[in-house]
């Protein structure tokens, strides 16, 4: 059960002594001439979205067990909303009228503490580490002009062009050999209760289409690194040598700004989520999550709602003036509020 997710991004220059600062990078959006401008963007407002957490073989991530050391594979997908310029306000582009931006992305966790194990009270995890990308821990953007990506089934944020690619890394931002942590707060009907406040699991705008399902509520935020090893130069047009993106997801239960996705991307395949979709190929809809969210698993499905901002790793002052970087004042990340 999730997050806040800060995502830092890096694609690291080399080894310098170095500091953050807020920054902005020239994007081209649309990836070549005529539709959008170079944009001077110091961020990305993701739309709503979908997470899945995943339990390994023969476990699960219901209640009434011992999930500390337990470790399970989250996916998660969104579209974007809206760059953003330094001062996190909105740009105008063509942006989901000629074009779309998404991103997939895929990681491990370890649960390192657990209170209360009846589906409510609060989960901490760390999300491990690694040195290279794999199937389970991936980051991708894409941009696509058939602008199909889609909540509900899942399908379409891994298409069309590949604008950067990343794995989740120790960049020396938390716990050694880890690449961030999180935590989680399952909703009680009374304080000390120890009972989940349990709703429709659908209560989006668009209808519920999962009648019958159901999910425990709650919300909570996870921090991570990536760090990006290649991007599209036809998009990123002008990157310092090293760069973070900070990545803030609100996730919640249950999903009051979009549909739960029926399909997640794997880094392989696609497997099924909320269901109703076959999403394997095998002729299966069925769902991984049970008929109540957070309850029966074994897996766990949440709603994402992500904004970021650029931050340049720049070299420390005797650097700084070699390699002629400035260095803009330390931004404050803004952090979305979901209703």
């Amino acid at each position: 059960m999730k997050k806040l997710m800060s995502i830092a991004v890096l694609a690291a220059l080399g080894a310098i002594s170095q500091a953050q600062a807020a920054t902005t990078v020239s994007i081209n959006p649309d990836g070549g001439p005529g539709i959008d401008p170079v944009l001077s963007v110091g961020g990305l407002d993701w739309a709503p979205g979908n997470a899945l957490s995943v339990a390994k073989p023969g476990e699960s991530l219901s209640p009434a067990v011992n999930y500390v050391g337990q470790v399970f594979t989250t996916y998660a997908m969104s579209s974007l909303g809206a760059f953003q310029n330094a001062g996190g306000s909105p740009m105008f582009s063509n942006l989901n009228n000629a074009y779309e931006w998404t991103f997939v992305a895929g990681f491990e966790e370890t649960y390192t503490a657990v209170a209360g194990t009846t589906g409510a009270g609060s989960s901490y995890f760390t999300v491990n580490a690694g040195t290279s990308r794999t199937t389970s821990n991936f980051f991708e953007i894409w941009s696509d002009t058939s602008k199909d990506s889609n909540n509900l089934t899942g399908a379409g944020f891994r298409n069309g062009t590949l604008i950067a690619t990343g794995y989740f890394a120790d960049l020396g931002n938390y716990a050694a050999g880890t690449a961030g942590n999180g935590g989680f707060i399952a909703s009680e009907t009374s304080p000390g209760s120890k009972t989940p406040i349990i709703e429709d699991l659908d209560a989006s705008p668009n209808g519920n289409q999962y009648v019958g399902m159901q999910t425990v509520q709650g919300n909570g935020n996870t921090q991570l690194d990536i760090k990006i090893d290649w991007a599209n130069p036809a998009y990123f047009v002008t990157v310092p040598g090293s760069l973070s993106l900070n990545f803030t997801s609100a996730q919640k239960l249950g999903f009051k700004q979009t549909d739960p996705a029926a399909c997640f991307w794997t880094g392989t395949g696609y497997m099924n989520g909320a269901g109703g979709v076959d999403c394997t190929g095998s002729g299966s809809t069925t769902s991984t999550i049970g008929t109540v969210n957070g309850l029966n698993g074994p897996n766990v499905i949440l709603q994402t709602d992500a904004s970021s901002n650029f931050v340049g790793r720049v070299p420390e002052p005797g650097s700084l003036a070699l390699l002629g970087l400035g260095c803009m004042a330390l931004g404050a990340m803004r952090r979305k509020v979901t209703n």
